[in-house]
Parts: C-alpha cells; structure tokens; sequence
C-alpha cells in the first residue's frame, strides 16, 4: 500500500468506526421517539387536540433542525476544529462567547413567539381546523413549546463537542431523554387536567419541554466534568471582539436564509394538512418520525461524523480524502435508505398496525398512516444524501449555494402542495416534498462540484470510472424510489384494509396477523437486500455485509 493510500484507508476506517457509533445512538434515540409516538397516540388518538399539537410543535421542530442538525452546529464545528490547535482556554472561551450569543438570541425569539403566537398559528391553519376547536388549544400549546428553542441552541453546541471528542454515541442518543420527557407529558396530562383545570395536550407540551433540559443536561456533564462548557458570555462587547463569532455568523446567514424558506414550505404544508381533516395532521407527524429511523441512521449520523474529518481534508487541501470520505458517506446513506424505503412499502400498514394500532387508534388510522409513510418516505432517499452533501458545503465554508436550493425547493413545494393536496390530500403532500427534495439532491450534488472545483479540490471519487459508477447508481435508486413510494401506497390502500382478505390467512387476531405478516415479509425483504447490496451495494456497505455472513456461515 503506497503512503498516498493509507491516510485514505485510515481515514476511512475511522469514519466507519465514528458513523457505527453515531448510527448506534441515533438508532436508540429514534427507537425511543417511535416508542413516543406510540404512547402519545395511543393517548390521544388521531385527534384534533393532537393536531393542535403537532401543528404548535412545527415551528420550534423547524428550528431545532437548524440549530442541532444545521447551521449553528455545522459552523461552530469548524471553528472548534480551528480553536483545538490554540490550545484548551481558546476552546473555552469560544463555547463561553458562542452559548452567550446565541442563548440571548434564541431567548428573545422565543419571547417574541410566544407575544405572536395567536397570528403565528392563523397564518398556518385552515378554517376547517379553527371549526373543530383546534385553533386555541395549538396557541396554548405553541407559548409553551416555543421555549424548547434556547435548550436546543445549547444542545447543539454540546452536541457538537461531543462529537469532536469521539463521543458520537453520547452525542447521538441524548435525544432519547427529549422523548422520556414527552412520554411522561402524555401519561401525566390527565393529572394535570385534574389538578390545574388545564388541558391535557398541555401536559404533553411540558413534557416536551422537560425533556428537552433533560437532553442538555445528560449532554453536559461529562463537558462540564473535562471543563469544557464554561458558564455562557454575555458580553456584547466580547461578542463583538471574537472574529470567530463573525465567521460563524457569515457562515451561518445563507443556511439561515435558506432554512426559513424551508420553514414557509413547512408552512404552506401545515396548512393543507390542517384543510385534509381531522387527524391529517397526526398522520403525517406519525410518518415522519418513523422515516426519522432510516434518515437519522443514514443520513444524520453519517454527516454528522464525517464533518471534523472533511474540514481537516480542506484544512490539508487533500482533495482525493475529501472526495473519498464524501463518496463512501453519500453512497452508504442513500443505498441504505433506499432499503428501508423498499421495507416501508412492504410493511408499512403491519408495521403501523403492531406500533401505533392501541388505545384510541383505529384500523383505518393504520392505513393512513402508512399511506403517509410510504408517501413521505420517497424524500428520505434524497433528504439523507443531501444531509451528506451539506456538510462538504460547511467543510469548504461555502454554503451561499444552499440558498438558491432552498428557494427553489420552497418555490417547488409550494406549488405542487397547492396543485396535488386538494386533490391527493396526505399522498399529494408526501409527493410533493420527496419531488422537491430529489431536485434539491441535484442541485446540491451539482454546486458542491462547483465549489470545490473553483477551491482548486477536485473531487475525484465523485469523477472517472468510480464517479460514474456513483452516478448511475443514484439515478437508479432515485429513479425508482418513486415507483416503489407509489407502489407501498397503492397496497396501503387496497390490499391492506381491515376487511380485506389478508388479514384472514395466517390466523386470528388483527395484532398476531401483524407480526406474522412482519416476519414473513421482513424474510423476503432481508433476503432481497442482502442479495442486491452484495452484487450492487456500495464496497463499504458488500465489506460489512461479508463480515455478518461470515459469522454465521465461517467456512465461506
């Protein structure tokens, strides 16, 4: 092995050990976020005090995003890599000044949020919504969870130390504790309703909050242990003072600009959603955190670890690492989600039926959810590339490209929410989002080839035979990502109701012939994927497959 290679091939081993622990604690903190939705409907129902819910809880989500999976988290990890040079006082007093800043600002957003929450929460619901009583209950809820935004800031920023130290496990299921503080919402808002005359949803939404600080604080300890979260700045004058602060900012206001836009195209989409009818609402929120599994586990966790790897690429000028690290990501993301929507499709209404199908859930609740996973789980092929391709944005420090993508995106979506939810209602949405997100995938892959051509850093993995071999593939798999989405709503629909004929052939009861039509057809499916990521699969992804058949068949 010649010296070019085995910086590659070490790099390359220490992503898959960073992406194996960062897949591990996102794949236990969305499991747990499963189990949350599970409780919480089976509380609630597919209600609209639900939907007052999950509709309050969109706009803090949408800036969670930004701040945890986004721009603040993605900026102040470049700078950390700049600082840990300076030595230990250097990171200190960043982590000091940033948390100040950016505490003081998410604060006074919040405040602002909770003053205009009545015009807030109009602007994004129909009448339809406001007529079944929806309207209140989600101010309510809103002026309580738009709180959540300071804890996320702060939580980024421990997220992002954590990950830097190689403590992606830690750093990845701290969001289990978020979702331990919703369940006990759900189960303690008959109490509270009891006690306080209050609501019950409102338990929910301090729940949600509660679990939130206990996110941070599970975060927090071992840095505050190793003195690496000091008590937050709040200086103007040192915030004024730090260039890092400046450079972050820079960096951050193209995602900023953008992430709104993606936020008015949540919006428009929470509006034809409240319009679709009761439950609708529910529904989609249900579909999205259960695509969250796949997409966090490909798509989050592999970004998120190969960040600090890809800015030190840039930092060295090694275009062949940048380019490598940046090809086995996005290949192991979009090939595994790929494979988790081919399951969707196939197992969308047992699955729905053995998780969410308890307490006030019903049977017809189950097809409409999983007609709105298998709608919205086209998009997560393309959302969990997109998530790879971000970071090698952040890693150039250039992302003013991610503005005309947004745009773009909000331009599609809007328009084809308008034209295919009247008509498609939950499936018109879901198309919608995974359109606008396949044509964000494009336009992402294609300026980031830009930007690092005119950075003198050819990205030659992502060129010559291996590039086109990358590029066909993804044409394929997101090619056909649409027809098998269609394909999985079109059994939700059809094949799947309750009264249809197979729910009657491997036996009785609605819950047993779930799990028996879970195990059957999850065999087929291991058995397809294993047989097409062994002749297809990306070299990372055929190494890791051998590795599992090897132990249980040692003699091949």
């Amino acid at each position: 092995m010649s010296d070019i290679e085995k910086p590659n091939s070490s790099e390359r081993t220490n992503l898959a050990k960073r992406s194996a622990y960062a897949s591990l604690g996102v794949l236990l903190s969305r499991f747990s976020g499963v189990f949350r939705s599970q409780v919480v409907n089976a509380v609630f129902g597919a209600s609209t005090r639900l939907d007052a819910f999950n509709v309050a809880l969109r706009f803090p989500s949408v800036l969670r995003d930004l701040f945890a999976e986004g721009a603040l988290s993605s900026a102040f990890t470049k700078e950390l890599v700049e600082a840990q040079g300076r030595g230990h006082n250097t990171v200190r007093s960043l982590v000091a000044v940033v948390s100040g800043f950016f505490l003081c600002v998410t604060l006074l957003i919040s405040l602002l949020g909770a003053v205009f929450a009545q015009p807030i929460v109009a602007a994004v619901t129909s009448e339809s919504f406001h007529a079944r009583g929806g309207f209140v209950l989600a101010v309510d809820c809103f002026r309580i969870l738009v709180f959540y935004l300071p804890i996320a800031m702060l939580s980024a920023l421990a997220m992002s130390l954590l990950g830097n130290r190689g403590q992606t496990f830690r750093a990845t299921i701290a969001s289990a504790f978020f979702n331990v503080g919703t369940i006990a919402g759900a189960l303690s808002g008959g109490t509270l309703a009891q006690v306080f005359a209050l609501d019950p949803v409102l338990g929910l939404a301090y729940g949600t909050l509660a679990g939130g600080l206990l996110q941070f604080f599970y975060q927090l300890t071992p840095l505050v242990r190793d003195g690496l979260f000091p008590w937050p700045c709040f200086s103007p004058k040192e915030w004024w003072a730090r260039p890092e602060l400046r450079s972050m900012l820079l960096m951050m206001a193209p995602r900023a600009v953008s992430q709104g836009a993606l936020s008015l195209a949540l919006f428009v989409n929470t509006h034809f959603a409240t319009a679709a009818g009761e439950g609708a609402i529910t529904y989609i929120t249900n579909a999205q955190v259960i695509i969250l599994v796949p997409v966090g586990l490909f798509g989050v966790a592999a970004s998120f670890a190969s960040l600090p790897m890809l800015a030190q690429a840039v930092q060295e000028r090694d275009s062949k690492r940048l380019g490598v690290l940046l090809s086995d990501s996005l290949a192991g993301a979009v090939w595994l989600s790929w494979l988790s929507l081919l399951a969707f499709a196939t197992l969308a209404v047992p699955f729905c039926v053995g998780l969410l199908e308890h307490g006030k859930v019903t049977a017809l609740d189950s097809v409409q959810n999983a007609v709105a996973v298998c709608a919205y789980a086209i998009g997560m092929v393309f959302n969990s590339g997109s998530k790879v391709l971000m970071q090698g944005f952040f890693a150039l420090n250039d992302v003013r490209r991610s503005v005309i993508n947004a745009f773009i995106y909000l331009s599609l979506n809007a328009t084809l929410s308008a034209l295919l939810a009247p008509r498609l209602g939950i499936i018109g949405l879901g198309l919608s989002n995974s359109i606008s997100a396949a044509i964000d995938f494009v336009f992402n892959w294609y300026f980031l080839n830009r930007v690092a051509s005119h950075r003198d850093l050819a990205l030659d993995a992502l060129h010559g035979s291996a590039g086109r071999r990358l590029r066909t593939q993804l044409l394929c798999l997101g090619t056909s990502a649409f027809v098998i989405g269609i394909v999985g709503v079109f059994l939700a629909k059809n094949a799947w109701l309750p009264e249809a004929q197979l729910w009657g052939i491997l036996g009785t009861g609605r819950f047993t012939h779930a799990l028996l039509w879970l195990v059957v057809l999850g065999g087929i499916w291991g058995t397809v994927a294993a047989v097409l990521l062994w002749f297809w699969g990306p070299e990372n992804l055929r190494r890791f497959l051998k590795r599992g058949l090897s132990r249980f068949f040692p003699g091949n």
